[in-house]
């Protein structure tokens, strides 16, 4: 199943209601790490709580997801609840099991949009060369995690993982060699890139999301996004082992699609 699984709405139809619960076949050919991609995993949950939600007027807005032990290739079960819908927002609680245990739960929130509204502009997009200036990013078997192979990665500037660096900020761009598409697709590129703080290391690091907070702001298709997306990434603070990274995510058109904050554990 390596390389089969798109990252988009299509995996909605992936679930199977079983009874109370449902159950999704998370594919091989994805891990990062011990456990699968952490986006990937995300999208499966937005999945769910997509099939749950009541209304078809609002999209998905922001997540906020645990992942609380590894997932692994194979079956798991989900449940998903609504616990409100109110005029504009809907707000669901999804919750992911392998093998009995928890392995990952998501606070969702669904809102139509606001017709009178105050906006505030996210800041513009960092210039970037064309595509073709710059390297793929080799895949090294073992010496990257497993999903980046499906990922075309190029950097623009900033250092790199591992390079005794010391500013933790980088931009690259980059896009799935499988269709990505959708709030599920946005979610997985918001995830795809290590935190920048490991730039500041010497040799590689064991290092773990605790908490992931999401904001979509727009959710194009896959055609829309076969372009290159460009990611400017930052480590804000990092003390006692703990980090937090933030991030903003820009379409092939320039649009931001997405804003990310993360909680690491970086292990020396």
């Amino acid at each position: 199943m390596i390389g089969t699984m798109n990252i988009t709405a299509a995996l909605r139809d992936k679930w199977s209601a079983a009874g109370d619960s449902w159950t999704f076949e998370f594919p091989t050919g994805w891990m990062q790490g011990r456990s699968l991609f952490g986006g990937f995993t995300t999208a499966t949950l937005a999945a769910l709580g997509r099939k749950v939600l009541p209304e078809d007027d609002r999209g998905l807005r922001a997540v906020n997801v645990q992942l609380l032990a590894p997932v692994v290739p194979g079956v798991a079960t989900g449940r998903a609840s609504v616990l409100r819908s109110g005029r504009n927002v809907t707000y669901i609680d999804v919750r992911l099991e392998q093998e009995g245990r928890p392995v990952a739960q998501a606070g969702l929130v669904f809102a139509k949009p606001i017709t009178e509204a105050l906006n505030v502009v996210p800041p513009p997009r960092p210039a970037v060369p064309a595509p073709d200036s710059l390297q793929r990013v080799p895949y090294v078997p073992r010496a990257m995690p497993e999903f980046t192979q499906h990922v075309d990665m190029r950097w623009v500037e900033g250092p790199y993982p591992y390079s005794s660096a010391t500013d933790p900020a980088f931009t690259a761009i980059f896009r799935y060699d499988v269709p990505t598409g959708d709030a599920e697709g946005v979610l997985a590129l918001l995830d795809t890139f290590p935190p920048p703080s490991l730039s500041l290391a010497s040799k590689p690091l064991p290092a773990s999301t605790m908490m992931w907070t999401a904001h979509l702001l727009e959710a194009p298709s896959a055609e829309e996004l076969s372009g290159y997306c460009t990611m400017r990434y930052e480590t804000l603070v990092g003390t006692h082992g703990l980090h937090t990274t933030a991030g903003w995510l820009y379409g092939p058109d320039g649009r931001v699609l997405g804003w990310t904050e993360q909680l690491v554990a970086v292990f020396a």
